[in-house]
């Protein structure tokens, strides 16, 4: 082994506490870049294995009623590869054991007794429904767990009016529901919701749908136009009631999945610079100093032959080391963190399997990242200790030339302490060195900040969607549009309180080259349980002729109170008109528009029609209610809007703690390793200064005063930079997390602020204290004998 490389392993063995802080800090860096692409390459791979293993289709289509031989014209469109039609409809189900009602959706099977082509279910127990029974069913796996079914279970599923008992004869999972939401809920219900397939002729015969299909589902070639595909499809099916095709990208399950992945792959980019910067920053300050420091040993090296290669070289490895400290560290917590989260994400979105194959690249990318944060952290300083000339290097560095300043003479009319006055004279003599330290620490704040708006956002969410806005307890699905009479009946069932109604209707909107597909709600002039709401707060209704646009809506398709857009109606008539934005309204899940009941009524030439009724009940008639329902034929579904505030409720908290727990962790690291080393540091170079003091009479708690005092008052000094980088960074987030599906408002109380400061400020009080220790163990004779 060398001389260089002796020496190399020996002082990292002696700044092993400083190494293995900075090494902490890289490895966040390393660790969250892996989870994160890990968890995004494993979602990915999974789903896209799933739906093309199960033939996931890439177009969908629903109408009333259209003839069976339709289809063949609907194969012939230019691009489709494969089309395949099939009945499709809502139904209340009454499981045994259970007060409260659930829905299920009904799609039927192919007539030969096989799965079907497209979205082909998984057959995960059982078997399939005999193609001639009249009383089987295959369920979703979820659907079966949640409800404790086994084979040969049987419940009552409310069919035109009248009650059947379904037989389970086996369960399954399709690339269609991976993320299984019900009719009117925002996230899924497995016990409350549930996907089932039966023989065509049993739900046809049910509905009237003999030698009909409802619903259409298209595979495209490769080369296919899926916009002339969609246009083509909703052209033949306009005549038969067709409420406007989608692709997989508005599919409900793929949108929700496609986001999830997409924010992975978000976080990904955002965060691991953070890290990576700070531990440049580190290594320059560590690396410099012990340049400093040797600069004697530097000197005699250049002048025993070596050359500005080989001492660059000594000190880049140095900081090699550490940085191979950290993806080591990074790698293991990071493999292990990505394989647990991938495979808690496969479960909630109730993947069959999980592909959790973390690419060799993503281990390079990682480790590269890491080496070269750490190299350039070294190189400069490594580069300037390389060119000093040998005599210079082995002469003690030249002293700071001090001078009186405007600042020492405002120091001095404050009448601070000696301590005091050293504090502050530091800082401004070394202003480079303090404000990288607080910007280092001020980036730890930054992130506790930028992560923890998440739980405020989901409170201010949660406030407006089910406080301010849906003030209901349970909305009835109607099986299809009813007279605004319907209401009086709903007030009738046992228990209900308040009962309003509102009707949904599938339009498309249209802004010069700009398209969406959405639902125009129509309710009654000053409803009290569906409301919309602005950005104050503050009620808002649709007026006049004019159109109410949500917040989302209005980005999209850069919309403004007061600008034309251009309707389309997608059922009815399936008249265009262009109607007045007449305003704005906030509503953070999904993209809605609104309008009065009367305009509605003159537009579509109807009377005033409802499509769901929004109710308020007495809790103790909860029971009486749910038996009424399951027994009303105009009912397709309940959405039980308290259970779903609850279950948002505790899947935001699970989810929130988990996060929130992890950065800080992982801000606590950032400060540790700043106020670690920015201690020992200065430690290093005072200890004479605090050797003297020492021996002039102060006490060691006066002498440490200075090392702490100065430590501290940089952290303080860095919290309002942290609160606007946090800001700036949230906002960023915010951004990057924002869909069509949910809007992420950005919330920052003065909460979030004090606690990410108060977090880092004990973190560098306590690293500090750990440090201060060697003050007390100061060997004075020794310190004022070396050179500094």
């Amino acid at each position: 082994m060398h001389a260089l490389d002796k020496k190399l392993l020996r002082d990292f063995r002696r700044l092993w506490g400083q190494s293995l802080a900075i090494a902490l800090v890289l490895a966040c860096g390393v660790m969250i870049l892996l989870t994160a692409f890990g968890m995004y390459r494993a979602l990915d791979d999974t789903l896209e294995a799933f739906y093309e293993r199960n033939e996931f289709a890439d177009v969908w289509a629903s109408t009333e009623k259209a003839p069976r031989p339709l289809l063949s014209e609907i194969a012939a469109i230019e691009g489709v590869q494969t089309a395949e039609a099939r009945v499709q409809e809502y139904l209340m189900l009454d499981i045994p054991g259970r007060v409260k009602s659930a829905t299920g959706l009904a799609l039927s099977l192919p007539e030969n007794g096989e799965m079907p082509v497209l979205n082909v279910p998984i057959l995960r127990s059982g078997r399939l429904p005999d193609p001639q029974a009249t009383d089987e069913v295959l369920v979703t796996e979820p659907f079966a767990e949640a409800n404790g079914f086994a084979l040969g279970d049987t419940f009552d599923a409310l069919m035109s009016g009248q009650k059947r008992r379904l037989t389970i004869t086996g369960t399954a999972l399709s690339p269609e529901f991976v993320y299984a939401i019900g009719p009117g809920t925002l996230m899924p219900d497995d016990a409350s919701f549930g996907v089932m397939w039966m023989p065509e002729h049993m739900l046809a015969a049910a509905f009237d749908m003999s030698g009909a299909f409802n619903t259409v589902t298209l595979s495209l070639s490769r080369d296919a136009n899926e916009d002339r595909v969609i246009d083509a499809l909703d052209d033949l099916l306009a005549p038969y009631g067709g409420t406007g095709a989608y692709g997989r990208a508005d599919q409900a399950s793929n949108a929700f999945v496609a986001t999830e992945i997409k924010q992975l792959k978000n976080m990904a980019t955002i965060l691991p610079p953070v890290f990576f910067g700070i531990s440049a920053f580190l290594v320059n300050m560590v690396i410099g100093r012990i340049i400093a420091l040797e600069r004697a040993e530097i000197g005699l090296l250049k002048a025993l032959g070596y050359t500005d290669l080989h001492i660059a070289a000594h000190y880049v490895l140095m900081a090699g080391l550490t940085a191979v400290l950290g993806i080591v560290i990074g790698w293991i917590t990071g493999g292990m963190s990505a394989r647990w989260m991938a495979a808690e994400y496969a479960q909630y979105f109730k993947f069959p399997y999980l592909i959790f194959n973390v690419s060799y690249d993503a281990y390079a990318i990682s480790g590269f990242l890491a080496l070269l944060t750490a190299a350039v952290g070294a190189l400069r300083s490594a580069m300037g200790a390389a060119r000093l000339p040998p005599a210079v290097a082995m002469s003690p560095p030249a002293p700071p030339r001090y001078k009186r300043s405007l600042f020492d003479r405002m120091l001095a009319a404050a009448r601070l302490s000696q301590p005091s006055m050293m504090i502050w004279r530091s800082i401004f003599r070394w202003p480079l060195r303090a404000a990288m330290s607080a910007l280092g620490l001020s980036l730890a704040v930054a992130i506790m900040i930028a992560v923890g708006f998440f739980s405020y956002s989901m409170d201010e969410i949660s406030d407006v969607a089910f406080n301010q806005s849906n003030r209901e307890d349970t909305v009835l699905l109607f099986s299809k549009d009813r007279p605004l009479s319907a209401l009086e009946d709903v007030r009738k069932l046992p228990g209900v309180m308040e009962a309003e109604g509102e009707l949904y209707t599938a339009v498309k909107l249209r802004h010069g080259p700009l398209e969406k597909q959405l639902s125009i709600v129509t309710r009654g002039s000053g409803a009290t349980l569906a409301r919309s709401i602005d950005a104050t707060g503050h009620v808002v209704e649709a007026e006049g002729n004019g159109l109410l646009i949500t917040t989302r809506v209005a980005e999209v398709l850069y919309l403004s109170p007061g600008d034309l857009v251009e309707v389309e109606f997608m059922t009815g008539r399936r008249e265009t008109y262009r109607l007045r934005v007449a305003g704005v309204t906030e509503q953070f899940f999904g993209l809605g528009a609104y309008m009065t009941r009367a305009e509605m009524a003159r537009l579509t030439r109807s009377i005033p029609q409802i499509s769901v009724a929004n109710v308020t009940l007495d809790p103790t008639q909860d029971e009486a209610f749910n038996a009424a329902i399951k027994d009303t034929p105009m009912i397709s579904g309940a959405v039980r809007v308290t259970d779903m505030k609850a279950s948002f409720a505790a899947t935001v908290d699970e989810n929130i703690s988990i996060m929130n727990g992890l950065f800080v962790i992982v801000a606590v690291l950032i400060t540790v390793g700043l106020t670690y080393n920015s201690a020992r540091i200065q430690l290093s170079e005072r200890a004479r200064e605090l050797a003297s003091l020492r021996i002039l009479g102060f006490s060691n708690w006066e002498v440490s005063y200075v090392l702490v005092g100065e430590i501290m008052l940089i952290a303080a000094l860095a919290q309002p930079l942290g609160w606007l980088i946090g800001y700036g960074l949230g906002h960023l987030m915010a951004a990057s997390f924002t869909s069509d599906l949910y809007n992420i408002p950005m919330v920052l109380p003065p909460a979030a602020y004090a606690t990410a400061s108060l977090v880092v400020l004990a973190t560098a009080l306590t690293s500090v204290m750990v440090v201060r220790q060697r003050v007390d163990r100061l060997d004075l004779v020794s310190v004022m004998k070396t050179r500094e």
